[in-house]
């Protein structure tokens, strides 16, 4: 599939856009026996790149509160105190120690904040796609 420009960028003008390169399924969502949902590697590399939603420091408690919502949204990269949600799947992953992806973050003057979700090494076909979380653990992590 290949992404083509809005009806309103003509043939002549260059659209102000990512380049989010070719965008091939990695993972697939599924069930995770004592997590409930996760992510399964079917190749590796870079798995996603998403763009994300801020989060300001005044917003982040009201939604802590809010279950299970506060369970998703990752701390700002410049601030404890603010947060951003990520619309990708780096949100389906979960907590592992060690994890076989990490997720970096990206900012682009159109965008914003960009979330990347990279394979740490390869991903055996059928691995969960898990992550390390960088927050204190809210539930007693599953081995």
């Amino acid at each position: 599939m290949t992404a083509t420009a809005p009806a309103s960028v003509h043939a002549h003008e260059t659209p102000s856009v990512l380049d989010w390169g070719a965008r091939t399924v990695k993972v697939v969502p599924g069930h995770s026996p004592g997590r409930g949902r996760g992510l399964f590697a079917v190749a590796g590399e870079v798995i996603d790149r998403a763009c994300t939603v801020y989060i300001g420091e005044h917003q982040t408690k009201p939604l802590d509160a809010m279950q299970p919502l506060g369970d998703f949204y990752f701390e700002h990269p410049r601030s404890k105190e603010a947060g951003l949600m990520v619309l990708g799947l780096a949100s389906l992953c979960n907590h592992a120690n060690p994890a076989n992806t990490n997720v970096r973050f990206e900012e682009d003057a159109l965008c914003g904040w960009i979330a990347v979700l990279y394979a740490l090494d390869a991903i055996a076909p059928g691995a969960e796609v898990t992550y390390r979380y960088r927050c204190p653990l809210w539930f007693e992590p599953s081995h």
